[in-house]
């Protein structure tokens, strides 16, 4: 750790577009910085983001945790793996009681998710070990397929709220992701309607974990945030950043694994607060 801290530090206010290997990069300044994770330490709210099935990014994550677990002492971790209505198993994990397959089996992780626990399963030993409260953050499939068909009624959604609309530039994203998704009918031209559907469905995605985040966040003092999630709920500030700043959350911060010596995107927007490189 320390000879990666004196990497990076040589490489400190040397303005470049290259993103280098074990360092992070203040995207906002195009710099190269020692260590972003006092300043994550101090927010509300932090959004890591992954590709669910990279190793790498799981590595981070969890390297990134231990620090702000050693500067907070005080977190909350929310995992967009879990359906809301598996929080008592998740719970219980937490407090020691369930052992590593019965809490898989409990959560019903290969119906859920679906990724290799292994993947994940030392981000969950951290926060016991830690005892550090695990959130789920996600809802149903089935609900979010209701919400996607323009369903409306709070009840019927697990109480998810009408989410704030997306943006231009996450719409144009979606339909370039819709465009490679099932319900895009690949290689057919895009169907209007099904692209809308597209669209609540992962507005609602997104709103479903913006609440959750939001109703463990609280004043001065309380425990820090951690949402854990897609890559793609997080870039830009859409996904569950705008959600969040529509329910009156300021001081997210949002930070995302990014391929070591390669460039990082500094036009079209602010991809995320922070970017660490990440090797494969």
């Amino acid at each position: 750790m320390a000879r990666l801290r004196m990497r990076a530090a040589a490489a400190q206010g040397k303005s470049s577009t290259v993103v280098p290997r074990d360092a992070w990069f203040d995207v906002r300044s195009g710099q190269v910085v020692v260590d972003a994770v006092p300043m994550l330490a101090k927010s509300r709210v932090v959004l890591l983001g992954e590709r669910h099935d990279d190793p790498a990014h799981h590595r981070w994550q969890l390297n990134t945790l231990k620090v702000l677990l050693g500067l907070r002492g005080d977190l909350v971790l929310g995992f967009e793996m879990f359906p809301r209505r598996v929080q008592a198993s998740l719970d219980r994990w937490s407090s020691g009681e369930l052992s590593p397959t019965a809490f898989l089996n409990e959560v019903d992780w290969q119906r859920v998710w679906r990724f290799d626990p292994q993947l994940y399963l030392p981000l969950f030993e951290l926060a016991r070990a830690s005892r550090i409260p695990m959130l789920a953050l996600n809802v149903d499939r089935e609900t979010n397929r209701r919400a996607a068909a323009g369903e409306t009624d709070r009840d019927v959604l697990e109480g998810v709220g009408w989410p704030a609309p997306a943006s231009a530039g996450y719409r144009d994203r979606l339909l370039g992701w819709f465009a490679r998704h099932p319900m895009g009918d690949a290689g057919a031209a895009i169907d209007p309607a099904r692209f809308e559907r597209f669209v609540r469905a992962q507005l609602f995605w997104d709103r479903a974990m913006a609440e959750a985040i939001f109703a463990r966040v609280g004043g001065e003092g309380s425990p820090l945030v951690v949402g854990v999630m897609g890559r793609g709920h997080i870039e830009y500030g859409d996904g569950v950043p705008r959600q969040l700043a529509s329910l009156g959350i300021d001081r997210v911060v949002t930070a995302l694994p990014w391929p070591a010596d390669n460039e990082a995107p500094l036009t079209n927007g602010l991809i995320a607060d922070y970017l660490f490189g990440a090797a494969p």
